[in-house]
């Protein structure tokens, strides 16, 4: 929380979350932190604040994971997922990797540990 009892943000200043999501706590969509979102042309007309332009900003040159636009945004993670959620729906933003990236295989993590044991 910043100074002032707010979130800070660096498009508005200290607004707090439920301002930016008009009061909404849930996305549509089922995001997790490592899901990964791009931009891609808008499908119907879009009605955007200023965090939904920013969030289409930093997705615009590559897929960017839910907390990282979280940090880039000074918003909670919630909130940008109701963002997301909104720009999904206008297909402004697409779901690239929607439970983020496939957790390696075992044999791989054990010949990885093997090679750490082994380094000493």
């Amino acid at each position: 929380m910043a100074a002032g009892g707010g979130w800070t943000s660096s498009i508005l200043g200290d607004v707090r979350p439920y301002l930016i999501t008009a009061g909404r706590t849930r996305p549509k969509y089922t995001l997790h932190l490592s899901s990964t979102l791009i931009t891609r042309p808008a499908t119907r007309p879009l009605h955007t604040t200023a965090e939904h332009d920013a969030l289409l900003l930093h997705c615009s040159a590559s897929a960017q994971a839910v907390s990282e636009l979280s940090g880039r945004l000074g918003q909670p993670v919630q909130a940008v997922k109701v963002l997301a959620s909104d720009l999904i729906d206008a297909g402004a933003l697409l779901l690239v990797n929607p439970d983020g990236p496939t957790a390696p295989e075992v044999p791989l993590l054990e010949a990885v540990l093997e090679g750490l044991l082994n380094s000493h």
